[in-house]
C-alpha cells in the first residue's frame, strides 16, 4: 500500500508518539499493557522520524558526499 503524507505531519506524529511513550514510561510498569503501549509508541516514533528524514533527503536532493567547490 502506497501511503502519501505531508512531511510536516510525519514529524509531528513522531514527536507526539515519543512524548506519549515518555509519559507512559513514567508510570509504574507493573502492567504489561503499559509496557506494550510504550514500545508501540516508541516504534511509531522511530518509523515516522526516520521516514521524515529519508523523505526530506530525497526531496532536497541531498547527497551523501561532499562536493568539491
Amino acid at each position: 500500500m502506497h501511503f502519501k503524507m505531508k512531511k510536516e505531519n510525519m514529524i509531528m506524529i513522531g514527536m507526539f508518539s515519543l512524548l506519549i511513550a515518555f509519559v507512559l514510561g513514567r508510570f509504574d510498569s507493573q502492567y504489561p499493557i503499559i509496557n506494550f503501549c510504550e514500545g508501540m509508541f516508541t516504534g511509531i516514533s522511530m518509523i515516522m522520524n526516520l521516514s521524515f528524514l529519508i523523505r526530506f533527503r530525497i526531496e532536497k536532493g541531498i547527497k551523501g558526499q561532499i562536493e568539491d567547490t
